[in-house]
């Protein structure tokens, strides 16, 4: 059968002027181009759904309640199974709004994960990777079908970008920032360095110390460090930029300026 020939059957289906499908109709390598040639027909001419459109808009429903079920079990297929025939490569399966049941599960679910965060990174947005740590949040996961991901790390963006590149970013540099970095010194001691030296281009502790307000920390969203560290009191970030600069003075740390 040609195309059109096969597409006026399915529509004798769904229209009920044919009880079922002719016998044989999905035998083979020749019934899996039927099928493809039946769900392309249903999702962008019968149902007018955009190809780009199709992961937010198709689930499992969809095409089970438009006769698709009985030839999918025949070839042992899932929802996806059945538009990857119809759209070869075309998707991933984490992009719709139903995963592949146990998708995330296990060492391959990880490396899944991994690959899909990557993915959307890097050839779907493009991001430079400075911007990383502030557009992979909360809202990153949601609105790229990633909410297995963000849940198998734990809900934390640094623990997710961490997997995908390891060592690039520091937990304090997220907006989400993971439980219990502010009561780890290290963490804090990096995060001040940057914030003083880096984004408020002071020259010294000295010059901190003089000039630092509380405003600073609102100004470049860093509330929970000012919060969690030094429980909203200058007087604490004081206390904490002289024993910075005792410690310098007493040659127990270096700060790169650079």
């Amino acid at each position: 059968m040609n195309k059109e020939q096969v597409i006026k059957v399915y529509r004798d289906v769904l229209d009920k002027r044919r009880k079922r499908f002719p016998n044989y109709f999905f035998v083979g390598n020749e019934g899996k181009k039927y099928m493809r040639y039946i769900t392309c027909y249903l999702l962008e001419e019968h149902l007018s759904i955009p190809i780009n459109e199709i992961p937010f808009q198709v689930g499992a429903n969809t095409l089970w309640s438009h006769r698709l079920r009985p030839p999918a079990l025949l070839y042992g297929w899932n929802y996806h199974e059945v538009i990857d025939n119809a759209y070869p490569g075309k998707f991933k399966p984490w992009q719709f709004q139903q995963a592949p049941d146990k998708y995330w599960n296990g060492e391959e679910g990880k490396r899944r994960a991994i690959e899909a965060v990557k993915y959307v990174i890097e050839e779907e947005l493009k991001l430079p990777l400075e911007e990383i740590p502030v557009q992979v949040n909360f809202h990153f996961f949601k609105q790229y079908g990633l909410g297995g991901v963000f849940t198998l790390f734990g809900q934390s963006p640094f623990q997710i970008v961490e997997a995908v590149y390891p060592g690039v970013f520091k937990p304090w540099q997220f907006a989400h920032v993971p439980m219990n970095c502010w009561k780890n010194e290290k963490y804090i001691r990096e995060a001040m360095d940057d914030f003083l030296f880096k984004q408020l281009h002071f020259s010294s502790y000295h010059e901190a110390f003089l000039k630092l307000k509380g405003s600073h920390f609102t100004d470049f969203q860093l509330t929970g460090l000012f919060q969690m560290a030094f429980d909203y009191r200058m007087n604490n970030v004081r206390e904490w930029i002289k024993k910075q600069r005792s410690n310098i003075d007493n040659g127990l740390l270096y700060v790169d300026l650079d």
